[in-house]
């Protein structure tokens, strides 16, 4: 009798070790526990995961509820890994859902659970949502076009939401959730700021040559620099064009840095006969907005539409540049430049346009000059000279007179100036 008692008690004793062994680490940091200290060694070998994670919330001094649903056992082996890491791990192993609720304690769960219970939340958020009623609300804005802003406030609305643009007052028309109209609201405010303003100065000039021996053009420019009150340096710039066979398509850009005296450069090209003034138009756009230029006439060609009536259509033609700049945050100018010239050329079945275009980036300083060349077409010209009086007899005129056909290499230069117009808009709220 005595030695049945004494296996059960030997039974017993050996299921108490196999548990402790089971629900405790088999090797944890000693001393008192620190929440903020890692854990040296923490390693479980298949124990209790309701146990285990009772344990971490015992070392991390935190509230944690475990869903009935979780149950399982845990074998991990960690080193030196704070407690909350060591949850986050075990969550993802065993796929449970560890929530940090923001009243302080944490949740545990199936992540199928979860999820499921995410889904709920957001139909039954879309649901009140449903029987809400709108809120209606007029934003006016100060800085932008109402009509501008529409499709970017629509993609913060909920799906009931709606927005309308009122142009007589310049203002937003919102109808929304109570719940999302202040954050729509805060929205536009930002996009409303007051926009920054460029003022774009070009003066195109056309540098021409009739003299057969010469092969292009050549122009230069000078002037001084003087860096930061340092001494003064001496500048040069140069640019030459050759006259081709087919010169459509010939471009190229550069930027003169401060210091030149563009003025006196071009009038030097003009007092030399080398070429004259086109314009020399000013125009003043906001921040990424495009500024068009153009000189020349609207042509009217005639069409036929699918009827075979005739329909007028109009073709801009002669020079036109199209400027977008843009401020970066070194307070440079960036300007996506699109130069054009066009010409027309009678032809038997109607109208032919000819253009030389161009299209690209570049990035100048506040004030900085950027130069367009190459835009180059040949014209021939006719000129009727002979004897006076003579010339102009009917029949025998034609033996006083001659007519002499010349080659006109004519090149269009363009010098774009962008300078940052003084935010006197910037200061004033909207």
């Amino acid at each position: 009798m005595n030695r049945i008692k004494t296996w059960h008690f030997g039974i017993m004793l050996l299921t108490f070790l196999m548990v402790l062994l089971t629900v405790a680490p088999v090797s944890a940091q000693s001393g008192s526990k620190d929440p903020s200290v890692p854990i040296e060694n923490l390693t479980f070998q298949a124990a209790d995961i309701r146990a285990v994670i009772r344990f971490l919330a015992d070392y991390g001094q935190v509230n944690v509820v475990v869903a009935p649903t979780v149950q399982g056992s845990v074998t991990i082996t960690l080193r030196d890994v704070m407690w909350d890491q060591a949850l986050k791990i075990i969550g993802q192993t065993y796929d449970l859902a560890v929530v940090f609720e923001t009243d302080g304690y944490i949740r545990v769960l199936p992540s199928a659970d979860y999820r499921k219970e995410r889904t709920e939340e957001e139909k039954h958020k879309l649901e009140q949502e449903t029987l809400t009623r709108l809120e209606v609300k007029i934003v006016r804005l100060a800085n932008t076009a109402a009509n501008e802003l529409v499709a970017s406030v629509k993609s913060l609305m909920t799906d009931r939401g709606k927005v309308d643009a009122d142009a007589r007052t310049n203002s937003l028309i919102l109808q929304e959730v109570p719940e999302n109209i202040e954050r729509v609201v805060n929205f536009i405010k930002e996009l409303d700021s007051p926009a920054r303003q460029i003022k774009i100065s070009a003066q195109i000039l056309e540098i021409y040559s009739t003299d057969a021996d010469e092969l292009g053009i050549y122009w230069s420019a000078g002037g001084s620099y003087v860096p930061n009150g340092a001494r003064s340096i001496t500048q040069t710039f140069t640019q030459n064009g050759d006259r081709v066979t087919d010169p459509l398509g010939q471009y190229n850009i550069t930027a003169l840095q401060r210091g030149w005296d563009i003025n006196a450069t071009i009038s030097a090209i003009v007092s030399n006969g080398k070429g004259k003034i086109i314009a020399h138009p000013e125009i003043t756009t906001i921040d990424n907005k495009e500024a068009r230029i153009q000189m020349g006439q609207r042509v009217p060609i005639k069409q036929y539409d699918q009827a075979g009536n005739v329909v007028i259509q109009f073709e801009e033609v002669g020079t036109i540049l199209s400027v977008t700049p843009h401020i970066t945050a070194e307070n440079q100018i960036l300007m996506h430049l699109k130069p054009e010239r066009s010409t027309l050329e009678p032809d038997p079945s109607g109208i032919i346009i000819n253009t030389n275009n161009a299209e690209t980036n570049v990035v100048v300083n506040n004030g900085q000059t950027a130069v367009i060349g190459g835009l180059t077409t040949q014209d021939e010209v006719e000129a009727e000279t002979g004897i006076p009086i003579l010339k102009d007899i009917p029949l025998i005129g034609a033996i006083f007179r001659y007519k002499q056909t010349s080659v006109e290499n004519r090149d269009l230069v363009i010098f774009v100036t962008p300078t940052i117009v003084q935010n006197d808009l910037a200061e004033t709220s909207p």
